[in-house]
């Protein structure tokens, strides 16, 4: 069994095959280790799953990823932090923090609530806004330590990882298929399997179609996020995880504010459509006064000054004009011609939470 991309979803796979099978099982991954993509240049929230439209995979995956996550990082003493969150509402918007209330109870997104402006300030008194709504499922967790975890119960159910190697073609044959791989010096290198799990995340769609039915499967659209750190007298200043509304303009949940095991706040992401497909996660230090006017939305006395550039990420995002907050595509292919080959195409926010949850799902397949 094939499992391509070591990202976080490639790696719950692999753990949940390493705890439910003995089979063989390869990872290939072009980067140098694992999880160096998507999976570790997020806000490493624990995601509620309170935006997705009740019937989505974002809903389905997030609600029940979620729990799995929690208890999987008590588990194995990974750091987490069910903070909670705020999701803020200026004057004009109690409205739509409303409807997300009523989405979150068709969800059964646990422990919400619609709070005035007086408990908002009493939570966090350097917020700002109308009111908001309390989401007290949601947190945050170190996304390394979670991937490293998974990593570490396939290897010790001896899985092969195969790191600096890409997919350079497939053909399906008689019992599954052939892989053409290039490895780090650069040589062709071929392995066969009967099962495929297809995980390669930014560029799962382009793997998809090395099958030749390209119009058969979705095509990605990068779009690339940028962070911003505060300075350190910020640091430890926040208790809860604080959001604007989404933007559904770009299919994100606006530049929010998130921190880490050390305290350290950061915002972001923001959200920009890429015209090409090229991994490019230089800074963009212009875009300063961009966050600094979000932020001030619902942070108090914020300065310009308080904000330096950190890191960018990219999501690979199934693109819909009409409904920007595409849902995930998870297919076993059989029905398409191709039995025995898995795609997660598309597997952006909220997948660090979501991948416990399609990880039992690819499993199903297997069975």
């Amino acid at each position: 069994m094939v499992i391509i991309g070591a990202g976080v979803v490639g790696l719950a796979v692999a753990r949940e095959l390493a705890e439910s099978s003995k089979k063989s099982v390869l990872i290939i991954e072009k980067e140098s280790s694992f999880g160096k993509g998507i999976s570790s240049r997020n806000s490493e929230v624990i995601h509620s799953g309170i935006y997705y439209p009740h019937d989505s995979l974002k809903a389905k995956y997030c609600t029940r990823g979620r729990e799995l996550t929690y208890d999987f990082c008590e588990k194995n003493h990974i750091w987490y932090n069910q903070c909670g969150k705020l999701i803020i509402a200026e004057e004009n918007q109690t409205d739509i923090v409303e409807q997300l209330y009523n989405r979150s109870k068709e969800n059964n997104v646990p422990d919400t609530r619609i709070i005035d402006q007086n408990e908002l300030i009493s939570l966090e008194p350097h917020i700002c806004g109308a009111g908001a709504l309390f989401v007290g499922c949601t947190g945050i967790m170190s996304a390394h330590e979670f991937m490293a975890a998974l990593q570490r119960i396939s290897g010790e159910n001896e899985h092969d990882y195969l790191f600096m190697s890409d997919v350079m073609g497939i053909d399906q044959i008689a019992d599954g298929y052939k892989i053409d791989i290039r490895n780090p010096v650069g040589d062709i290198e071929h392995v066969t399997a009967e099962w495929v799990i297809n995980a390669g995340g930014l560029h799962s769609d382009m793997i998809a179609q090395m099958l030749g039915e390209e119009e058969s499967f979705p095509t990605l659209r990068y779009s690339k996020g940028y962070y911003f750190k505060l300075s350190s007298k910020w640091r430890g200043q926040f208790n809860h995880l604080v959001y604007p509304l989404p933007d559904k303009k770009h299919g994100s949940l606006g530049i929010h504010l998130s921190f880490d095991q050390t305290r350290t706040v950061k915002l972001g992401p923001s959200a920009h459509w890429m015209d090409d497909r090229i991994e490019n996660y230089d800074m963009d230090e212009s875009l300063t006064h961009l966050f600094h006017t979000g932020a001030t939305r619902y942070i108090q006395n914020l300065s310009m000054e308080d904000l330096s550039p950190d890191f960018a990420g990219i999501r690979p995002k199934i693109y819909n004009e009409k409904n920007p907050l595409s849902d995930f595509y998870i297919s076993h292919e059989e029905d398409k011609g191709f039995p025995g080959w898995i795609n997660l195409i598309g597997i952006e926010s909220p997948g660090l939470t979501a991948a416990l949850a399609i990880a039992k799902k690819v499993n199903l397949y297997l069975i």
